[in-house]
């Protein structure tokens, strides 16, 4: 099996995989298969390093749950695999197509958690100035500047670090340190909005708009409401000041 391998692109590992390959989690296999069949699926995207499929270990002998985790030796490989895979090729004999994502324990290494937004970047900048600026602080994925539709920088950029560690200290060392050329306050660096934050920010909005509507359209015309109106009114101040969703729910089935 050695020349396999060699083929495949793990001749230069140890038989260990790179320090960041992913472990994949992926679904909707057929419960028939074993290892053996799914490393012949995989291993057109690289040699791989482990797999393990789910079993359910109540069942003598141990049935599959018809998913598994598969560790390819570069993250290159992984990725081509889930390009090629989630949600594009449905195995023999199942109905849904395979579902294949970075496994819970990667999580912590999400690229939400190491992208930063730079704010007041001097419109002169290109990406590589910002790199050399970022760069002291550790391995940078990607280095992005924001541009208008005339190709513009918008005097913003987003910098994806490799660890979490590095874009803290990156934070720490350059949020509000220098004001860059044409820039009317010191440069901001934060971490970037993730997708619960832009939700967030969607509901908030929503809920002004409601605020509005009530103060303006009706809220003369409203009978029988006095004694709900401070309830009323604290959960949507509760609401749109905390990250407490819960609390919209609550004001919808009032509303309603």
């Amino acid at each position: 099996n050695g020349t396999a391998n060699k083929m495949n692109g793990a001749l230069d590992h140890s038989d260990q995989p790179d320090p960041d390959a992913i472990k994949m989690f992926v679904g909707q296999i057929p419960r028939s298969w074993s290892e053996k069949e799914l490393k012949e699926l995989f291993e057109p995207y690289g040699a791989v390093y482990q797999i393990n499929v789910l079993r359910d270990r109540s069942q003598n002998p141990p049935q599959s749950k018809g998913c598994c985790f598969v560790t390819f030796y570069t993250r290159k490989a992984a990725l081509e695999a889930q390009n090629a895979l989630h949600n594009i090729k449905t195995l023999p004999g199942m109905h849904h197509p395979i579902q294949m994502k970075p496994a819970d324990s990667e999580k912590s290494n999400a690229v939400e958690d190491r992208k930063l937004f730079i704010g007041m970047v001097s419109k002169k900048c290109n990406e590589n100035d910002i790199r050399v600026m970022f760069s002291p602080f550790g391995q940078i994925e990607e280095c992005r500047i924001l541009r208008g539709p005339d190709g513009l920088s918008r005097g913003c950029a987003f910098v994806t670090f490799s660890t979490r560690a590095m874009a803290q200290n990156a934070i720490k060392a350059m949020h509000q340190s220098q004001t860059m050329e044409g820039c009317s306050s010191p440069i901001v660096v934060k971490f970037a909005d993730t997708q619960k934050d832009k939700e967030q920010r969607r509901l908030q909005q929503q809920l002004a708009q409601q605020m509005q509507q009530l103060n303006t359209a009706t809220w003369g015309n409203l009978t029988g409401l006095g004694g709900l109106t401070p309830q009323y009114l604290a959960l949507l101040q509760q609401a749109t000041s905390s990250s407490n969703l819960g609390a919209f729910s609550g004001i919808q089935q009032m509303a309603g």
